[in-house]
């Protein structure tokens, strides 16, 4: 099984530069192993395991919480019974049908 996860997490409180601490969200992503592809709007992050996604939430929020008062996230998630892999699969079925 394979669900992917679409997270775009910020505090809002911070003014327009905000990669300081979309960092902080993104170092922990790294160290939780999974595979991850960081894009302009958002980073995406497979897993056979839906805790271990909702674990990289909640501990972002966290990080985030320690120096804002708001802290927006979007989170989109797709689960498909199929295996791992699915982060290349997809952009290459596009890519063939373009």
């Amino acid at each position: 099984m394979s669900y992917i996860l679409s997270l775009s997490m910020f505090p809002v409180d911070k003014g327009e530069s905000l990669s300081g601490y979309v960092s902080k969200v993104s170092k922990i992503i790294d160290d939780s192993g999974l595979n991850y592809v960081i894009t302009p709007m958002a980073t995406i992050i497979e897993s056979e395991n839906i805790d271990s996604l909702l674990s990289i939430v909640r501990k972002g929020f966290e990080v985030l919480e320690e120096n804002s008062n708001r802290v927006y996230a979007n989170i989109a998630i797709d689960y498909r019974k199929s295996g791992l892999g699915r982060l290349e699969q997809k952009v290459k079925s596009l890519k063939s049908k373009i």
